[in-house]
């Protein structure tokens, strides 16, 4: 517990160096970028507790490939999941919950999956080769930048 600084309930920060951590029942949010940069991190498990997940809380974690969340997280922040490039699928999409957080593609033209709903602020940032991006009709609500 010693590598979790938790406030009232939210995750402030993960200070630990470990490969997989299991965050802590006591839990019921994980902060704004809570887990930055963790460069070490390849697998997380969210409590039932946990009912929202901030801002880049995941951002720039480029190891990570397993995250568990619950169904007890009904929101989850812009940029939560920015930099997790070994979360992304065989066409370089990280989706989460039906929202495309980042591309780590570079093909000049992307179809984006049926089953996404929102594209997630800043998802396709540095796609320096892409010219054409096909969206369907399922995607409501498009992030900025």
């Amino acid at each position: 517990m010693t590598d979790f600084i938790i406030k009232n309930g939210v995750l402030k920060k993960y200070t630990g160096e470990e490969s997989k951590v299991v965050i802590p029942d006591s839990v019921t949010e994980i902060g704004d970028e809570a887990f930055y940069e963790c460069k070490s991190l390849t697998e997380i498990i969210i409590p039932d507790s946990v009912t929202e997940i901030g801002y880049g809380a995941f951002s720039g974690c480029e190891s990570l490939k397993e995250i568990t969340i619950p169904d007890s997280v009904t929101e989850i922040g812009d940029e939560a999941f920015i930099g997790c490039k070994n979360l992304a699928d065989e066409n370089g999409f990280v989706i989460v919950r039906d929202v495309l957080y980042d591309y780590f593609g570079n093909a000049e033209k992307v179809i984006i999956p049926d089953s996404v709903t929102e594209i997630g602020e800043c998802a396709f940032y540095g796609c320096k080769s892409l010219k054409e991006i096909i969206i369907p009709d399922s995607v409501t609500e498009i992030g900025e930048g």
